[in-house]
């Protein structure tokens, strides 16, 4: 018997410093119909310069190589507290190059795969204090 529902934590709160953090591929048990992905950044870094980008990636052939499917808008270091959604379905039927990232603030509507992850990229120029605290959680609903 299928779920209807299922909520995953992808990452629990806590601060990134400068760098690319990956996180944990998930596999889906099911097919899902839509996937909704909350972003939670409760603090951030200190200057207008400092950046955090966090991407939600897909694997097509069993985790060997990563497409880049939503990027949320990008959270700039002298911002305040924010919460982000990105919002996936079946997808359309569409020929997509899928050699860049994509767009902050974007999606690209192909569906998900048979697994996915997040990737998040914090950037201080100055590298002195860069760091974004953020929790991220997947929400798996079939609309059957």
């Amino acid at each position: 018997m299928s779920k209807l529902t299922e909520i995953i934590e992808l990452r629990a709160s806590s601060a990134q410093l400068v760098g690319t953090e990956t996180g944990t591929a998930q596999k889906l048990d099911q097919p899902w119909d839509e996937f909704t992905f909350f972003l939670d950044v409760t603090a951030q870094g200190t200057e207008s310069n400092d950046t955090l980008d966090v991407y939600i990636d897909t694997s097509f052939d069993g985790g060997t190589s990563w497409v880049n499917i939503g990027h949320f808008t990008q959270i700039l270091g002298n911002g305040s507290a924010a919460k982000h959604l990105i919002f996936l379905d079946k997808g359309t039927s569409d020929e997509i190059p899928v050699t860049s990232e994509v767009a902050a603030g974007s999606v690209r509507s192909i569906g998900m795969g048979d697994r996915f992850r997040h990737r998040g990229v914090v950037v201080d120029p100055t590298g002195s204090n860069g760091t974004f605290t953020y929790s991220l959680a997947a929400f798996l609903k079939n609309n059957k």
